[in-house]
């Protein structure tokens, strides 16, 4: 976390652990007066708006276990395992590498700049980024360390607890389903977070026919979520114009974002509401 007021940038001082443990040891040594820190793209969104940096630094940029990317066989399953260090526009150029979905998110994130030094531990980590609704939908794991093991947790119990441990990686299944989408809404002003953000993920069959449905969402200073009401009520059923009025509703209901000084949390429903039921409406 960066505070107001705590110190100027060029009194920062920098810490360069090689491993987890003594990274996890400086964090415990320095309290808050230290901060993580990877690409520092959101940090450096924090001093243009004139918080102070803390006055220390501990960098993630030396461990190697936070580095590259391979394809992992997880309880007999096929993953793509990748580093938390891995800047986002690897995501975007490599496209054989990674799942479309994850392509198409990264593409969507920020100006080249940004992408280029931002990583995928980052975006996760602050609890609001744009990549977080389509690595739900896809249904992904962590590695984290706490300071005494690494363990694995699926993202979405990561993000709903909180949770201050470092991310090492992120394992993504390589998924079958036929039909994704991903779609933001963003503000004018630059370094602003989404109104709206969605991403899906679904099997359509001959007869118009919906299966292994996933639907995640997000908005500004909301937390993002998975709509599992929603697609429960989307799973086996056929895309009538009187289904897809349901699922429409459904998605307002469940939906709860909060109004902020941009959009009202009824704009931001009606906006994800739309999208979705006409993405899975479009096939």
């Amino acid at each position: 976390m960066i505070r107001q007021g705590t110190t100027s940038l060029i009194d920062t001082e920098v810490w360069m652990p090689t491993s987890l443990a003594e990274a996890w040891g400086l964090m415990e040594k320095l309290g808050e007066t230290a901060s993580f820190i990877a690409g520092g793209t959101l940090m450096q969104t924090h001093w243009a708006k004139g918080f102070y940096a803390p006055s220390h630094l501990i960098s993630l940029d030396g461990i190697k276990e936070m580095k590259g990317w391979g394809k992992e066989l997880v309880n007999g399953e096929s993953y793509t395992r990748l580093g938390a260090a891995i800047p986002l526009d690897f995501c975007r150029q490599n496209k054989e590498l990674i799942h479309p979905l994850l392509v198409e998110a990264a593409r969507n994130i920020a100006a080249p700049a940004v992408r280029n030094r931002a990583t995928i531990g980052g975006n996760i980590a602050n609890g609001f980024g744009d990549l977080i609704p389509a690595l739900l939908v896809l249904e992904a794991d962590l590695s984290v360390y706490d300071g005494n093991s690494v363990q694995h947790q699926p993202i979405y119990d990561y993000i709903k607890s909180n949770n201050q441990s470092l991310i090492i990686s992120a394992y993504v299944p390589d998924d079958p389903t036929n039909r994704f989408f991903y779609k933001k809404l963003c503000h004018r002003e630059a370094f602003t977070p989404s109104v709206v953000t969605v991403a899906g993920t679904f099997h359509l069959h001959e007869k118009r026919e919906i299966s292994a449905v996933r639907l995640a969402v997000s908005g500004s200073t909301t937390q993002p979520q998975r709509l599992y009401q929603s697609e429960k009520l989307l799973e086996g059923s056929s895309l009538t114009n009187d289904q897809l009025q349901k699922i429409f509703e459904k998605i307002e209901e469940e939906f709860t974002p909060s109004t902020d000084s941009y959009s009202t949390a009824t704009y931001k429903k009606s906006v994800a509401a739309n999208w979705i039921v006409s993405e899975i409406a479009r096939g």
